[in-house]
């Protein structure tokens, strides 16, 4: 079922949100509530639970065998956790950027236009890779090696190409776990300034 949202004040809230993994109880009543068209960090030590409950958010979680989740997490005032919701379609909608560059095996190219074709997309690809890759400021960088393997690019142009990638489905979040940590100061400066760009 598709998931269907209302007029919530929130983009995400959460609600008394626990995630174990087997008998570890890694996050303990989480409350939090993020505005629609902001910017929000989760700042902590390494291994608190930011990466666990960003993953939450859209149902990453439910791949990994041993995590369970309590509580609620609710998407425009909806819990994306109730039983009638599909969690392909919380995905598209709450994209996810990874702390290293995942390009898939394929072109430049095709990996910006791949989740459009596999929703559906029927308008013009070619105007919507080319307005993805501006978006993540790499379309003057790529656009004469559109057939080139998306592991030809660098570091930083890899992680731009995710970013691309996950707004050609157009979301309504893009979460974004740590994505400059890997990447050197230029790379990473690019990347924060399209985070504010998008906002």
């Amino acid at each position: 079922m598709n998931i269907q949202t209302t007029a919530a004040t929130y983009a995400i809230e959460t609600r008394n949100l626990n995630v174990y993994y087997g008998d570890f109880h890694a996050v303990k009543d989480v409350n939090l509530r993020i505005h629609k068209n902001k910017i929000t960090a989760l700042i902590g030590p390494s291994g608190c639970g930011k990466s666990t409950v960003l993953r939450c958010f859209n149902r990453m979680n439910d791949l990994i065998p041993s995590a369970r989740i309590e509580g609620d997490v609710l998407f425009h005032g909806k819990n994306i956790y109730d039983p009638d919701v599909d969690p392909v379609q919380v995905r598209r909608r709450i994209g996810m950027v990874f702390q290293k560059p995942n390009p898939f095996p394929k072109s430049i190219y095709d990996n910006v236009a791949w989740g459009a074709k596999i929703n559906g997309f029927k308008g013009d690809l070619d105007a919507l890779v080319q307005e993805s890759l501006e978006r993540a400021a790499l379309w003057n960088e790529v656009k004469d090696k559109l057939d080139a393997s998306g592991y030809s690019l660098s570091g930083g142009q890899q992680q731009r190409l995710c970013i691309a990638r996950a707004l050609a489905v157009k979301p309504d979040i893009i979460l974004m776990d740590e994505p400059t940590s890997a990447l050197d100061p230029i790379a990473s400066l690019r990347i924060e300034e399209l985070m504010w760009e998008l906002a």
